[in-house]
């Protein structure tokens, strides 16, 4: 029996994407090219520009699939801080979340974020991306720890920068030192809970 097309077509579109991702993991935004994805995807470049029209069109479906994934991580991440009783806990919770989120998809984050300045198109998603993380944050110091509007965009704007300094900089560019990842996210939540409880103090 023969695949249906619309399967076969979107399984073909699924390993372009997966294939970008990898070579931007791998090289940044100039490792894209039609000829890198195609020949890592096993397809053709005639496939790729029927799919998303050109590199351009590439870019952007693989923007959205992975900043997608990483709003869909978030909101699952702040679920289960949420349905923590102990709010230290709670906050350890967000910190771990968050430490993880960044250092999984450093790759992506750097391309998009970093690299993809100047780009009206990507620079649109990743506006987009940024005002929902933060949305999701702000409400829910708001919510839980009853921070003001100022604390918590400050609590939120800690993170950005830890997210954006860890997908622009390896760990020993940033430091001669270094921190292991439980004493990291300690601090992290420290630091949140620090700029929240002076809200409610």
């Amino acid at each position: 029996m023969r695949t249906p097309l619309q399967t076969r077509s979107s399984s073909s579109a699924d390993r372009m994407l997966d294939a970008t991702l990898e070579l931007l993991e791998a090289g940044g935004l100039q490792a894209v090219t039609v000829a890198a994805v195609a020949q890592l995807a096993e397809t053709s470049n005639g496939s790729l520009y029927h799919r998303f029209g050109d590199r351009a069109g590439l870019l952007l479906a693989a923007q959205d699939r992975a900043l997608s994934t990483i709003e869909t991580e978030t909101a699952a991440a702040f679920a289960r801080a949420d349905a923590e009783p102990d709010d230290t806990r709670a906050l350890r919770l967000l910190a771990d979340a968050a430490l993880d989120i960044f250092t999984r998809h450093r790759g992506p984050m750097r391309a998009f974020l970093v690299e993809g300045q100047g780009d009206a198109g990507l620079e649109q998603r990743n506006e987009r991306s940024s005002h929902l993380l933060a949305r999701t944050v702000c409400g829910w110091l708001r919510s839980r720890f009853d921070a003001s509007p100022a604390d918590a965009e400050a609590a939120w704007r800690i993170l950005f920068a830890l997210g954006a300094s860890q997908a622009l900089f390896d760990d020993a560019q940033v430091s001669p030192g270094t921190v292991g990842a439980d004493a990291l996210a300690d601090a992290v939540a420290r630091a949140i809970g620090a700029v929240v409880s002076r809200s409610a103090g």
